[in-house]
């Protein structure tokens, strides 16, 4: 027989990012109790609000499983004596174990046959374990930062206010953080504040429903999808979809009602990206268009059904134009000085103790965007343009205020006092990708200042001492390394890290080992190509080649297509067959083809020279795919040589044959490890 098991704990409001953290975990760690507690269960889930957090455990098993263990005791010569009676150590055993010498057996431990019993022991009923694991589980709960409240010395999240436990139709008696468990659940805090008594565990969502709580995130999204589409289709709107903040609201309300607002039209003179950021980062906003463009319209998520919607509406209206007038204030004196005007705060503001101004790191932005932009192939003039101006907004008005618009106001400003548009979206592009997955620089000009501002934060993080430890990473090196590589990758930029590094730790006002930026940065490369390949296949790779992270991605693309074939298989035996180049002392590279007698070492060299030179073109063009297939041919040649009866004996007693086979077999090595090092993809075979 199972039940199910609501357990509720109601709190003071609770973050967006502690209830995500909840749901992520917390089904989790409750299983790992019930596992260990031998407790069945068909499922785990959660629900949060902002002000509760509960687990949800379908067909939950009413007993604990029975626990059978195997008792192993002492060897048989010890638990009897010769005359086959039990000694003391065998009474011992019996004692221990609770049964008589009937209900033993014999098992082999050690090479020795030993005495043993089972062990027995009837499950409970699981109410009983729950009331047991229900405070390990409260306690276990993992938030990013917990608090103290009143003069208690336990912690949570936010202040725990009252707990429901209910198995079935029966409660779940326990004791956490000064409050004892019962059925009683917190309703809406406004609209239904006493709540109610829950009195099956079946019943939890119709009754919080009954007190104006929607306790399941997946129907509140529901609701507020359906109300922005009809407000859409009503007034010919369309909505800007932004799944992250629709997501985020879910989590602000506990009874959602959508009511949409408008703002004066005066105010779409200032940028589309400040009145969305003031929308969503201060207001959690959703916004629309019209005909294409941004509509003067706003709806936003209110908690709970109002008697009187336009008066929220209304303070809500208030709040956004008192955000729109302040940018429209902003964009209108930041745009009375030109960007480069800026330039003595920029001399004034500390980039880094160590590192200099931001008008230091300017001078470096510059060097390098030239340094990229003569391999890039562009306009050099443009490069140190953006590279001038690409942190000036940082000392405007609208940045200071609205800080994650920087980037985006320097392309404003920029075409406002009629830059060239590809360096106003140079600027923009510079700090993409921001994080993981986010889109990368769609310029030439922007790849040039992004790789430039990704270089100097990389060479100068790690010359000042800041390099990552554990999940410590206060510069965002990780990232840099991890946007840098990506810029080269997606766009085919084969370029040498050792050089790159070199130049932009020339430029530093302190010591830097360009050696030590490019090991950080190639330990990323393996974290980002570890997503779709194989350590050993990482590894063999950058074991011949780690400067170009273009080379690497093609050497793995071409052994992973290898690796779907009898080819790769057919190459692996091949370098396996070359093991014996360990017992020489030393090899010559120079093979001397006058000085080859056997058949098999002819065939193989006349194949080893026709495949070096059709690989050498190959490789020379990248095609890494092209030169291994080239090389999988010579496996017929290589299989020969090494038979035992028609091949050719490596290590001859004639010191001129054994030096020559030497050769040939370390031109073929040579000829592999220009792809990969298959000494390492030996463990793939």
């Amino acid at each position: 027989m199972s039940e199910r098991l609501i357990v509720e704990l109601l709190c003071e409001e609770i973050p967006v990012a502690e209830q995500r953290r909840f749901s992520e975990e917390a089904p989790g760690l409750f299983l790992t109790l019930l596992d260990a507690e031998r407790v069945g269960f068909e499922s785990l889930s959660s629900h949060t609000t902002p002000r509760r957090l509960t687990l949800v455990g379908e067909g939950i098993e009413s007993m604990q499983e029975d626990l059978e263990t195997e008792l192993v005791g002492p060897p048989v010569a010890v638990a009897f004596s010769s005359d086959g009676q039990l000694t003391k150590a065998g009474e011992s055993f019996l004692r221990k174990a609770g049964c008589g010498l009937d209900q033993t057996h014999r098992v082999d431990k050690g090479g020795k046959e030993c005495l043993a019993a089972w062990l027995r022991e009837k499950g409970g009923p699981s109410e009983q374990v729950l009331s047991r694991i229900l405070p390990q589980w409260i306690a276990r709960l993992p938030f990013s930062k917990s608090m103290r409240w009143a003069d208690h010395t336990y912690t949570f999240s936010r202040p725990l206010r009252g707990i429901a436990a209910v198995f079935g139709d029966r409660v779940v008696p326990f004791e956490s953080h000064g409050l004892v468990s019962g059925r009683h659940v917190g309703g809406h805090r406004f609209v239904s504040p006493e709540g109610g008594e829950l009195a099956h565990a079946r019943d939890y969502e119709d009754l919080l429903a009954g007190h104006s709580v929607i306790v399941d995130s997946r129907r509140r999204r529901e609701l507020i999808l359906e109300e922005i589409e009809a407000a859409c289709a009503r007034e010919g709107l369309e909505w800007i979809r932004d799944e992250e903040l629709l997501d985020e609201v879910v989590c602000l309300v506990e009874h959602p009602t959508l009511v949409v607002g408008h703002f004066d039209p005066d105010f779409l003179v200032v940028p589309e990206s400040v009145i969305l950021s003031a929308m969503r980062k201060h207001q959690r906003y959703f916004a629309f268009r019209s005909g294409g463009r941004l509509a003067p319209r706003f709806a936003t998520a209110l908690g709970t059904k109002l008697k009187s919607p336009p008066a929220a509406l209304a303070g809500n209206q208030r709040v956004l134009s008192a955000r729109l007038s302040d940018a429209r204030f902003f964009w209108d004196e930041d745009r009375k000085s030109p960007l480069e005007a800026r330039r003595s705060r920029m001399e004034n503001m500390v980039y880094h103790q160590k590192l200099g101004t931001m008008w230091d790191r300017i001078g470096r932005l510059s060097v390098m965007a030239g340094w990229f932009a003569a391999r890039m192939d562009v306009d050099a003039a443009k490069a140190a343009r953006a590279a001038l101006l690409c942190k000036m907004d940082l000392e405007t008005q609208m940045v200071y205020e609205f800080p994650d618009l920087q980037g985006d106001m320097g392309r404003a400003y920029a075409l406002a006092q009629g830059e060239d548009p590809s360096v106003a979206e140079a600027i923009r592009e510079h700090y993409w990708p921001r994080f993981a997955g986010d889109q990368l620089p769609a310029t030439p000009l922007g790849r040039v200042l992004a790789l430039s501002d990704k270089c100097d934060t990389l060479c100068g993080g790690i010359a000042a001492g800041l390099r990552p430890t554990g999940s410590a990473d206060p510069f965002a090196l990780r990232r840099a390394a991890l946007g840098f590589l990506r810029i080269l990758l997606e766009n085919g930029l084969d370029l040498s890290l050792q050089e790159v590094f070199a130049e932009s730790c020339a430029g530093l006002p302190l010591p830097c080992d360009p050696a030590t930026v490019k090991d950080f940065v190639v330990d990323r490369m393996r974290s980002l190509f570890g997503e779709n390949h194989a350590k050993e296949m990482i590894e063999s790779v950058l074991a011949v080649d780690s400067d170009r992270p273009v080379g690497v991605a093609a050497r793995l693309a071409a052994l992973s297509g290898l690796a779907q074939t009898d080819g790769f298989n057919q190459l692996v035996k091949l370098y396996r067959r070359m093991n014996i180049l360990k017992k020489a002392d030393a090899v010559s590279e120079r093979i001397r083809p006058e000085v080859l007698e056997h058949p098999a070492e002819k065939a193989l060299y006349e194949s080893l020279e026709r495949v070096s030179a059709g690989c050498a073109t190959m490789l020379d063009a990248g095609d890494f795919g092209g030169a291994l297939r080239e090389m999988v041919s010579l496996w017929k040649e290589v299989d020969e040589f090494f038979h035992e009866e028609r091949g050719v004996r490596v290590m001859a007693d004639d010191p001129a044959l054994r030096e020559n086979r030497l050769a040939l077999l370390f031109r073929l090595d040579a000829l592999l490890r220009r792809v990969a090092d298959f000494k390492i993809l030996a463990a793939l075979a």
